[in-house]
């Protein structure tokens, strides 16, 4: 099967591991896995080859469709035999051998992961097929540290296979926070400018032509965008989050001060207080889009 372009498979994790050397772990890290990834992103062929399909022809689809392909290594891979009593590596036709090949064949990275105290084959214990795996940089997984070690492995991974569930969500929050923002940002200079040039005589909101609801976007934005924002810190990168609290703190500051100036200006000078509003509104809303550009949204 021709494997296609590198953007095409690029949704995907397989992992590769043999039953008798890694079988109970294959499906924990495929659970852990898809906690990061998403349940429909990881590929096991136990859970994912329904009953009656070609096994070979499903396999060839997964891998063409897949960015990075796991090879779970125990310490009995390089030395299971089949019921012959043959080194089940040097079988050209084995599954495992067949997966690693052809992935390393059409460039979809391969990562070795060690389980328990296994180490990485030497370049000799491997069929020529394979020998490129033996140059590959592994991770080792051990129970005692799972979840730290599932971490560095998901990181790693997302390099090939952006998209984890938690960037996914991040991705989501800075659309809206930023679609919202722009909205309001659009809304609020306008009538900014038209209460500026509405400042002799003074004039209420409504006399210069802009509906209470509409003129409302502005401030909405602002707390909408702020609480998504708040809500998407802690999944940010330790190094950015400071903008993302910056972003908030000025949209808590922002939407009071506007608040407070129209309250204290709104009876005496209705027009003035209209421009001060909404021109602390276009400053707020402009500053929170620099400090998230600033915090980037990228997952830890």
């Amino acid at each position: 099967m021709a494997f296609g372009t590198k953007a095409a498979r690029s949704e995907k994790i397989f992992v590769n591991y043999r039953r008798e050397d890694a079988g109970g772990f294959a499906g924990r890290l495929s659970d852990s896995l898809a906690n990061y990834f998403g349940a429909g992103r990881v590929f096991r062929d136990v859970t994912g080859i329904d009953y009656g399909h070609d096994f070979e022809k499903v396999i060839d689809e997964k891998l063409e469709e897949s960015g990075a392909l796991v090879v779970m290594i125990g310490e009995r891979w390089t030395s299971v035999t089949d019921a012959e009593g043959k080194r089940r590596l040097d079988d050209p036709g084995d599954y495992v051998v067949r997966e690693i090949a052809a992935a390393l064949r059409n460039g979809v990275p391969v990562l070795p992961v060690l389980i328990g105290e296994a180490s990485m084959p030497r370049t000799e214990e491997l069929p020529a097929s394979l020998a490129e795996l033996a140059r590959r940089n592994a991770i080792s997984l051990t129970d005692e540290r799972w979840d730290f070690d599932v971490d560095r492995l998901a990181k790693v991974l997302t390099i090939d296979v952006p998209g984890t569930v938690a960037q996914r969500r991040l991705d989501w929050m800075k659309a809206a926070a930023l679609a919202m923002l722009v909205l309001g940002g659009a809304i609020a200079t306008l009538v900014f400018c038209a209460a500026l040039g509405t400042w002799r005589p003074p004039e209420g909101l409504r006399e210069a032509g802009f509906s209470p609801i509409v003129s409302a976007i502005p401030f909405m934005a602002i707390v909408f965008a702020g609480a998504l924002t708040l809500n998407a810190a802690p999944a940010m990168e330790p190094g950015k989050r400071k903008y993302a609290w910056a972003s908030v703190a000025l949209a808590t500051v922002g939407t009071l001060g506007a608040f407070i100036a129209y309250a204290l200006r709104n009876v005496a000078e209705p027009n003035g207080s209209l421009v001060a509003n909404f021109g602390a509104s276009t400053i707020t809303i402009f500053g929170m889009l620099a400090l998230l550009a600033l915090a980037g949204f990228r997952a830890k």
